[in-house]
């Protein structure tokens, strides 16, 4: 019986000792491809910001050049609509 025993308990340090390499090995490979994806989507969303700023520059762009043409289109409505801008805000302030 002590001989049964000890080849037992040896098979099961054996066991243990794979499953010990078994789950470093899963362990690595699960850190290695948490890398991977965070890396992926690191450059995804850096690629996402690049574009939303130059559409947003864009857009900025445009804007400005309508209020431009605006402007220079209807000079005296312009200045009309920053005078009375001008009114409300004064107005605002002088309530304080």
């Amino acid at each position: 019986m002590t001989a049964n025993y000890t080849e037992e308990m040896s098979a099961v340090k054996s066991d243990l000792q794979r499953l010990k390499e078994d789950i470093t090995k899963l362990t690595r490979s699960a850190a290695n491809d948490a890398q991977e994806n965070a890396s992926a989507f690191s450059a995804k969303a850096k690629d996402k910001v690049k574009l939303a700023s130059r559409r947003t520059k864009e857009v900025s762009r445009q804007s400005r050049d309508r209020a431009h043409e605006t402007v220079a289109a209807n000079p005296l409505v312009s200045i009309a609509a920053t005078a009375g801008i001008a009114l409300i805000i004064g107005a605002l302030i002088a309530r304080r």
